[in-house]
């Protein structure tokens, strides 16, 4: 089935957080209790007292688009399916994003201090102290973390393509971050016991670069005739092929439908990024599926080649 992907290969995240058995691990030990209750305490007053504080700019009020795979600030365009068989071990290099994820999640709701546990050496790979992590991270109000697909990094390490994007607290700016992040292995970890990750985050090169989009409500509302008259027309692998039957690389691309040679996609918005690359999202149906998917075209200067992803298209003689 011919369909754009502009999505990358993520984890099945319901698998893998399912199988990993992260809680709390049971102690008689009241001083660990009661530290582990000072600091649930400690982030709940914190995040009362960020709720009251910062208020969004008007200039940055409305819907974060961050930037899409492939595109500078976004996350590498990998589209190689995932082994989901592999990834429903919580020990394989495949599950290791659920780990970035769980990082992801807990920062997102204020939890700094389980955030910070995720990190190696209970937390000190992180080159900080747990107050000064959770300084670092409270500066930001919103807080959305994407992966990658993980690859192996060595025998006892693996490497994630991370992407996170959200808003400053002081004003609501939206920021962008993309890197890589490293896991090691814990040895504490490996059999599913109780209270520990299988993995723990090691390093991060995550650094600002990209833009995010602020989208006001009602804005890209699906439009008739969005794709430029430029990207229109006939396409296929190569002139010889173009109206042949059987050829499984033909697309059509009208004002507002793109139409491959086993699935079609009605368009709802196409962004210009450059004079010859266009941001084009739309709902497609083929095969008894529906779905939605976003990718970059990308325009030859003359006009007679199309790519999309690491496809790319020859224009069809009229």
């Amino acid at each position: 089935m011919n369909r754009i992907r502009a999505g990358i290969s993520i984890a099945p995240l319901a698998l893998a957080l399912a199988s990993c058995n992260i809680a709390p691990e049971p102690t008689n030990n009241s001083a660990e209790m009661n530290a582990a209750a000072a600091d649930n305490a400690l982030d709940a007053a914190l995040n009362v007292a960020d709720e009251n504080s910062g208020q969004i700019s008007p200039e940055f009020l409305g819907e974060l688009q961050p930037p899409a795979p492939g595109e500078p600030g976004g996350l590498p365009d990998d589209r190689r399916p995932l082994n989901e068989g592999a990834a429903r071990a919580p020990t394989s290099v495949e599950a290791s994003g659920s780990v970035i994820q769980l990082w992801g999640i807990a920062l997102s709701q204020g939890r700094y201090g389980d955030a910070y546990r995720l990190w190696a050496d209970q937390g000190k790979a992180s080159g900080m102290t747990e107050a000064q992590f959770t300084e670092a991270y409270r500066k930001y109000s919103e807080i959305n973390v994407l992966t990658g697909r993980p690859e192996a990094g060595g025998t006892a390490t693996a490497r994630v393509p991370v992407q996170m994007y959200g808003r400053l607290r002081e004003d609501g700016r939206p920021f962008n971050m993309v890197g890589m992040m490293t896991l090691s292995r814990n040895p504490k970890g490996q059999k599913n016991e109780p209270g520990q990750s299988p993995w723990l985050i090691a390093a991060s090169d995550l650094s600002p670069r990209g833009t995010v989009r602020v989208i006001p409500a009602g804005g890209e509302a699906p439009v008739e005739g969005a794709i430029p008259l430029a990207f229109r027309g006939n396409w296929s692998s190569t002139a010889a092929k173009c109206g042949k039957p059987g050829d499984d690389m033909r697309l059509t691309v009208s004002g507002d439908r793109l139409t491959f040679y086993e699935s079609a996609g009605k368009v709802t918005s196409a962004r210009p990024l450059s004079p010859n690359r266009l941001r084009v999202s739309a709902t497609y149906s083929g095969e008894g599926e529906t779905w939605s998917d976003s990718a970059t075209l990308t325009l030859s200067g003359d006009g007679d080649t199309l790519t999309i992803g690491t496809v790319t298209r020859v224009r069809c003689p009229v």
